[in-house]
């Protein structure tokens, strides 16, 4: 029994070897950036989760559809239509004849209003399926996974009996909204993850070969095994999943989630590149580059386990000068960028005029980016019965104000936002005293930085 056993075990280390090295061969990791772009460095479609558009009535859906026309949005990802929590509760968004969904909530027809909101116009909607919120644990390990994903081709029949005819020209693709990613669970789960892919796969060359799937999972950094790793994972997903001609692979960069950095870019979509040259099938490569940058809490394993804290303390939209890099990368890589999302953080509709505006200059200007600076108004400091209040002036910029950084003895304070449209122009340290020195500096939509300055 030992002999067998230690065969066994010297065969797995062979075979991880051989693996490891066939990736770091083929991999060039650090490698540099193509030259040749295969698209443009913009985005032409977005993710819009139900949740957001679900109250939005009739002149809220024309007045988005103008401003997504307007932005040159043509690809409209609606992100779930049916998501399951950890109870084993269903939330739902469109009218529903299966049993699966019979005690579930009802959000209202967030379906039946994107089709018709888009109706006349040239934006191609992508139909979000099933989410379940046990996917980030063990979900892909257990029989759950392939129970939404029986589900979930259940659903598309559904849909397509009940909302296809007549929306023919705006029904453009399912959108697998399960985000897979490269960590530990998901990578010794990926048979069954291809399992019930391909479920799902073969349901929609059933219903319709000529309407193509996409799905948007993503690479992270932390409780992974590392990019050798991922990419087998990322080929073995291609290599055994159904895939047709059409299909669309488009990852998150995740980059705005912070499971990755900037850096790893190059290395990210050189990976995907390669991982998805293993596929039979016509998939085409997009980019899903996030405008966003998340508010991650101080925890214990920051920066090992989990991404580190970061300064923000709601998800903002992200100043352009990292939005640009993420779209610049992608290009030389992929067919297409989309993004999550211009109707959550770029819309002027959902956010701060500043970031749209300076969009339109950068690809307006051939996508190079302003380099005014702003100008930072007055800054004071007053003792309260709560402690320090620091007031300043509005800054003044050329397009429009992302945020302020405020320091307090050469320390990182606070961060305050202006990208719901209000500029916060007040903070009160409770801990502060009239001898701490405080600075403050203005940051536009484009990442330039104004002069700092001191309270007085």
């Amino acid at each position: 029994m030992f002999n067998i056993l230690q065969t066994k075990f010297s065969n797995w280390i062979a075979a991880m070897m051989a693996v490891l090295s066939f990736c770091f061969v083929i991999l060039p990791f650090g490698a540099q950036l193509p030259e040749e772009r295969k698209c443009a460095p913009e985005f032409n479609g977005t993710f819009l989760q139900s949740w957001l558009s679900s109250s939005w009535d009739e002149e809220r859906w024309a007045d988005e559809v103008a401003t997504m026309e307007k932005d040159g949005v043509k690809y409209l990802v609606i992100q779930d239509l049916a998501t399951m929590d950890l109870e084993g509760n269903w939330s739902i968004y469109y009218d529903s004849n299966i049993d699966a969904f019979a005690d579930a909530d009802f959000g209202g027809d967030v379906l039946a209003a994107t089709l018709e909101a888009v109706k006349g116009s040239d934006i191609q909607v992508f139909v979000g399926l099933t989410a379940f919120d046990n996917l980030w644990s063990t979900g892909t390990l257990t029989k759950e996974y392939s129970q939404v994903c029986d589900i979930t081709a259940e659903m598309m029949q559904d849909i397509y009996n009940t909302y296809y005819k007549g929306n023919e020209d705006n029904f453009y693709s399912w959108y697998f909204t399960m985000e897979f990613s490269n960590n530990i669970l998901m990578n010794l789960g990926m048979p069954n993850i291809v399992k019930g892919l391909n479920v799902v796969l073969d349901k929609a060359t059933v219903i319709d070969p000529s309407i193509p799937l996409m799905m948007s999972p993503f690479t992270s950094n932390y409780l992974s095994l590392g990019k050798g790793a991922a990419l087998v994972q990322w080929m073995k997903l291609f290599r055994e999943s159904h895939w047709r001609d059409g299909d669309i692979f488009a990852p998150q960069d995740a980059v705005g989630a912070a499971w990755i950095e900037e850096d790893d870019l190059v290395d990210i979509w050189k990976m995907y590149s390669l991982a998805i040259e293993s596929c039979e099938a016509d998939v085409k490569l997009w980019a899903n580059c996030e405008n966003f940058t998340s508010a991650v809490a101080d925890s214990f394993g920051a920066g090992l386990i989990n991404p580190p804290a970061s300064e923000n303390i709601v998800n903002v939209p992200v100043t352009l000068d990292r939005f640009a890099y993420q779209m610049d990368v992608a290009s030389r890589y992929c067919d297409n960028i989309i993004t999550f999302s211009y109707s959550h953080y770029y819309s002027e509709n959902q956010a701060s005029d500043a970031f749209i505006k300076t969009y339109h200059d950068y690809v307006n200007n051939g996508y190079v980016l302003e380099k005014e600076a702003p100008v930072m108004g007055e800054f004071t400091k007053t003792v309260t019965d709560e402690g320090i209040e620091l007031n300043w002036t509005q800054a003044t910029d050329n397009i429009g104000i992302s945020h302020y950084r405020i320091m307090k003895n050469g320390k990182f304070l606070h961060r305050a936002e202006t990208f719901d449209g209000y500029h916060r122009v007040s903070y009160t340290d409770a801990s502060g005293s009239m001898g701490d020195r405080y600075t403050i500096v203005a940051f536009d939509a484009a990442g330039n930085i104004s002069q700092e300055i001191e309270a007085k």
